[in-house]
């Protein structure tokens, strides 16, 4: 993409609409309430009535900011086994027991417990998180499907077909539909009325051809080992993996631990792994037993949909650690230990469910984890403390850190609080909370001495700029601490990312889809229900698919296939339908070739409906058209990334910097 050049700045304060309806505006950065009129008249920092302490701050903004030296060790809590002190161990000779046994203090190796059905190894449950609250998608290439009730089929699918099956809630059972693919057009099969069916396969092949392909709703693909199991649970379709844990671990253990690494080290994460699903996990229960995210362990199946085809998700030396280590288990008490693990412990473990214990193996010369250091910029915490708050005295300028520690290391061990020394008071925090705060890798650091540097307050600028943008506020006294550094060393994506993820930016998103699509507010079942699926990692445009596909959209536009195309034309590319394109989708919706959801999709993939979505970002971000190379780039990538993607980019970029700066 060329160059964005800069561009005049307009107030800052004025917040801009978006219009979701020019695709939904996952494109644009969805109506945001005006500001109030006195930030629309100064697009300083602060408007002509701000209090004395706020007017302190501007100028503290161009004179002076308290900048700290944080150096540290390892990276994650610490707790159990350190990877890269597994690494290290092995390449000095240890063998996995050796490993483990240093590492999980109190426990031993064994087999899995007989009898153990919670979770029961053969028949492990992994919930995928993606796939929450949409259809159960499923086909294969060789061999057929079958959907069970129990014993009962309730259909099979042509052999070597590659048809595909559908399940989905509907009230309280569930709908079984099948398609020539996942891309439909669906036929209605059967309304079950249990609560959960099983996906079964015919064929014995061990390849992609004759796994079970599940089609996520971003339109990717997975290939699993076993059966799939759709659930009804309170209205919201569950997908759910079903396979023995030696084959869950296939997809999970080179996605923890480099496959490169030696085999000790791979094996001692295969025991890890498998002993940390097998000690059980309540967050999914009834219907699974882990997920697929890192919320629990990352588990990618056996092949992953890649250009033009796919690729494994295995290796042939963590396979064989698997092997190697079948049915191995730590056990504490007769009970399956939950051993977590993090990527490098500094040097020394932290404790807590296992002993501390020193890890001389984490010095390996490749890990970049085990000593570390950053400069960070304490100007917003420092703006923070010095901000009226129910009264409270101004604290002044920060003069030093006192840190206390565990004593478990060098530099007195994890930080455990930090009191910060002002020249009107002081301050603590845990070191947790300061971990957090300061962006860093563990918490056992320590911070150097308090240097005052100079710091014009641009970063502050953008900080509020990006927030309002996005947001349709100013960032607070906290928000511009937690960014202000991140900012400084040019990491804007860091900031930008954070926004176009996170809950507030969601319910944005979900109120104007209501309003753009259905015309009104959201109710509160739907609004949960939405952001529990932007939560899982659902794409914004196919959250439009589903409102402009809706039933209530197809009822509102007029009730009939030609209205609800006029609709879409109107409503999505903002123009009036040309007389083939409304003949062709009028057509398909009347001959059942097409449902509404799959047309409204049509309408947000189609090339025109993204070149629009681009230069309307492009308008709203940088306050200009696309270039030409730029347009077509960006239209060709909402194919495969979503437009939230391309506000980020955008909003991050040195164009968009300026445009802060006035």
């Amino acid at each position: 993409m060329s160059r964005i050049e800069t561009v005049q700045k307009t107030p800052r304060g004025v917040a801009w609409k978006a219009c979701i309806a020019t695709l939904a505006m996952a494109t644009s950065l969805l109506s945001l309430a005006p500001v109030a009129q006195a930030a629309e008249e100064n697009s300083g920092l602060v408007s002509e009535a701000a209090s004395s302490a706020e007017r302190s701050l501007v100028l503290a903004a161009g004179s002076t900011r308290p900048t700290v030296q944080v150096t540290g060790h390892g990276w994650g809590h610490g707790r159990g086994l350190s990877q890269y002190g597994a690494y290290g161990y092995a390449e000095q000779g240890w063998t996995s027991a050796q490993i483990l046994d240093h590492f999980y203090g109190g426990t031993t190796g064994g087999p899995v417990p007989e009898g153990s059905t919670n979770p029961d190894p053969n028949n492990l449950r992994v919930e995928l998180k993606a796939n929450r609250g949409f259809a159960t998608r499923v086909d294969i290439e060789h061999g057929t499907i079958r959907v069970m009730d129990g014993e009962t089929v309730i259909v099979e699918t042509a052999p070597d077909s590659g048809q595909a099956v559908s399940v989905q809630t509907r009230g309280t059972g569930l709908r079984v539909r099948t398609a020539p693919s996942c891309a439909g057009p669906w036929t209605n099969i059967a309304d079950v009325p249990a609560a959960a069916l099983s996906i079964v396969k015919t064929a014995t092949e061990d390849n992609a051809s004759g796994l079970l392909r599940v089609c996520h709703p971003n339109d990717s693909s997975t290939w699993y080992d076993g059966s799939i199991n759709s659930h009804n649970i309170g209205g919201t379709t569950r997908t759910v993996n079903v396979l023995s844990v030696e084959q869950y671990l296939r997809g999970v253990v080179p996605k923890e631990s480099p496959a490169y690494w030696p085999a000790a080290a791979l094996e001692a994460q295969s025991v890890a792994a498998r002993s940390y699903v097998l000690a059980g996990d309540t967050r999914q229960q009834p219907y699974a037993d882990t997920c697929d995210t890192t919320l629990c362990q990352v588990y990618k199946g056996r092949f992953l949909q890649v250009s033009g085809g796919f690729e494994s998700s295995t290796a042939a030396s963590t396979d064989a650690a698997i092997v190697a280590t079948a049915g191995m288990v730590r056990l504490r008490g007769g009970a399956i230990a939950r051993t977590e693990f993090s990527s490098s412990s500094g040097g020394h473990t932290a404790g807590g469910d296992f002993p501390a214990v020193v890890d001389e193996g984490d010095a390996i010369g490749s890990n970049p984890n085990h000593n570390w250091s950053k400069t960070v910029d304490l100007g917003a915490f420092e703006d923070a403390q010095n901000l009226p708050n129910d009264g409270k005295p101004e604290l002044g300028q920060l003069l030093n850190t006192e840190v206390t520690g565990n004593g478990l290391g060098v530099d007195g061990g994890r930080a455990l609080s930090v009191k910060f020394v002002f020249s009107n008071g002081s301050v603590t925090k845990t070191g947790n909370e300061v971990r957090r705060m300061m962006g860093l890798k563990s918490d056992w650091f320590s911070i150097g001495a308090v240097q005052r540097t100079f710091g014009d307050g641009s970063a502050v600028a953008y900080i509020d700029h990006i927030f309002e943008l996005f947001l349709g506020r100013q960032a607070t006294a906290q928000e511009r601490l937690d960014w202000v550094a991140a900012v400084d060393r040019g990491a804007r994506a860091e900031l930008t990312d954070s926004l176009v993820v996170s809950n507030e930016w969601a319910g944005v998103i979900v109120e104007d889809f209501y309003q753009s699509a259905l015309g009104r507010g959201s109710d509160a079942s739907g609004r949960a229900h939405w952001l529990g699926q932007i939560e899982a990692g659902i794409r914004i445009e196919t959250i439009g698919s589903h409102f402009y596909g809706s039933e209530e959209y197809f009822n509102r536009s007029g009730g009939t296939n030609e209205a609800f195309v006029t609709a879409l034309y109107q409503d999505l590319l903002e123009r009036s339908p040309d007389a083939e394109g409304l003949s062709f989708w009028s057509g398909k919706l009347d001959r059942g070739e097409a449902s509404p959801g799959s047309v409204a999709a049509g309408f947000y993939a189609s090339i025109e409906s993204r070149r629009s979505r681009v230069a309307s970002l492009y308008q709203r971000i940088l306050l200009r058209g696309p270039d030409s190379e730029g347009h077509t780039y960006w239209a060709g990538r909402l194919l495969s990334t979503d437009d939230i993607r391309l506000a980020s980019d955008l909003a991050a970029s040195t164009e968009s910097y300026q445009i802060s700066q006035g």
